[in-house]
């Protein structure tokens, strides 16, 4: 994931209460999740289930309808960084979402995370089911990084937020050791 320096404070800042997932190795339990894909929106949710739609059968480049893919990636990603959008939804918008749930609620439990706000620019399939991402992060609806990169991927018939993007942006404040990203 590239992302410069103004980008790495920004999320530093904002995920300093991903300290409190604690530094232990045991995966988090995801016995209150399910792997059951969830129901399709046809508007970002900050309380439901991520927006999905058929992408067909794939192509050896891309998925089967790039279109429909990239309009799912846009959505479900900045429904993923909405302010307003739950913990549980948020779960279900990430890649492993099911098995990352402290990480996420430290991400929550941080009150600049209300603060912080992500807008896709581009999208650039690298398979039928992964996707390099190019968004704008803002803080308090000013743009502070215009370019940051992340990846996208296609899970249980819905495209997501990589948990490996999630992983990188915290491990930006100097956390290495977090349950659920090794």
């Amino acid at each position: 994931m590239a992302m410069t320096r103004g980008a790495a404070g920004i999320a530093a800042v904002v995920l300093m209460a991903t300290a409190a997932c604690g530094g232990g190795s045991s995966k988090p339990s995801s016995s209150t999740t399910s792997n059951t894909p969830p129901s399709a929106s046809s508007t970002p949710s900050t309380t439901g289930s991520p927006s999905t739609s058929p992408t067909g059968t794939a192509t050896a480049g891309g998925p089967a309808d790039p279109t429909a893919a990239e309009a799912q990636i846009k959505q479900n990603w900045q429904a993923f960084f909405n302010p307003n959008t739950s913990i549980a939804a948020k779960a279900q918008y990430l890649q492993n979402g099911n098995t990352l749930g402290p990480l996420l609620q430290g991400f929550a439990a941080d009150p600049r995370v209300k603060q912080v706000s992500a807008a896709v620019s581009n999208v650039a399939f690298t398979s039928p089911t992964t996707a390099t991402v190019t968004y704008a992060l803002s803080l308090q609806g000013t743009v502070v990084e215009p370019n940051a990169t992340g990846k996208a991927v296609l899970q249980d018939g819905t495209w997501k937020v990589a948990d490996a993007t999630l992983c990188g942006l915290v491990a930006l404040t100097g956390n290495t050791s977090l349950p659920g990203c090794s």
